[in-house]
């Protein structure tokens, strides 16, 4: 069954995201070869042409290099367009899923609080605008994924802060991957936690706005760990210093 065009992204970046699962799947490493178009066309069940411009995309990024004449290599660049940290170049990107959301807690109840100080009318608007449109396409039942990413990335934009735009790619990266492997864009509850969010955001009170923050991501939390129950995988490992500084791990 080919592939349809989903909303929010293009037929070529659906196909541009599923060549780095399988280079992540297979562990492949810069200098390897991929398979030649036509192998990638029946992989991806594309056509050779969308094959060509999510290659071009990659391309971009600094991920894949054509050879003329020799064929399609991952790059040994950092993949710095896009993903300038390199993050969908990890292999095991559910464990990433985890240790970015362990980032999202560290980051972004801060920005919530930050926020709440120093957002303007006009970007209070636009959050109203991200959310009618989350729920919108909710009500549609289409995939608003982009959306949900959108939401958090612009309030990192609002929060005064010089730093924290270089640090979006952490949060897009995080938000984009675990609703991948949870589907929570699907759930109301996370319509709701986004105007609990807004609505404190709207009172000008950092407090409430850390707070809820908060609770949208630990709630978060608790889907990944059923997600890693489900998959029959660990999470996080507990590291307890003894006296003497040696370090037990234990996996729970």
């Amino acid at each position: 069954m080919k592939k349809k065009e989903e909303h929010g992204s293009t037929l070529a970046e659906q196909v541009a995201d599923g060549l780095l699962e399988h280079i992540s799947m297979n562990g492949l490493k810069p200098g390897d070869r991929l398979g030649t178009e036509m192998e990638m066309a029946e992989q991806q069940q594309v056509s050779r042409g969308t094959i060509r411009e999510a290659i071009k995309i990659l391309v971009s990024q600094d991920i894949l290099e054509v050879r003329q004449g020799s064929g399609t290599f991952i790059s040994d660049g950092k993949g710095n367009v896009g993903d300038p940290l390199g993050l969908k170049r990890i292999p095991e990107q559910f464990r990433l899923t985890w240790d970015l959301h362990q980032i999202r807690m560290l980051l972004e109840p801060d920005i919530a609080y930050m926020a709440a100080m120093n957002i303007t009318e006009e970007q209070l608007l636009e959050l109203e605008k991200i959310c009618e449109e989350m729920e919108r396409l909710s009500c549609l039942k289409q995939e608003r994924r982009h959306v949900d990413v959108e939401f958090h990335v612009y309030l990192a934009k609002t929060c005064g802060n010089l730093v924290m735009p270089k640090l979006i790619p952490i949060i897009r990266q995080g938000v984009d991957l675990f609703i991948k492997y949870t589907h929570r864009e699907a759930v109301p509850e996370t319509e709701a936690r986004h105007r609990d969010i807004l609505e404190a955001l709207k009172a000008r009170n950092p407090m409430w706005a850390k707070d809820m923050m908060l609770m949208h991501l630990t709630y978060n939390g608790q889907e990944l760990r059923r997600e890693a129950i489900r998959r029959g995988e660990t999470l996080e490992k507990l590291v307890i210093k003894k006296d003497n500084n040696a370090e037990d791990i234990i996996e729970d």
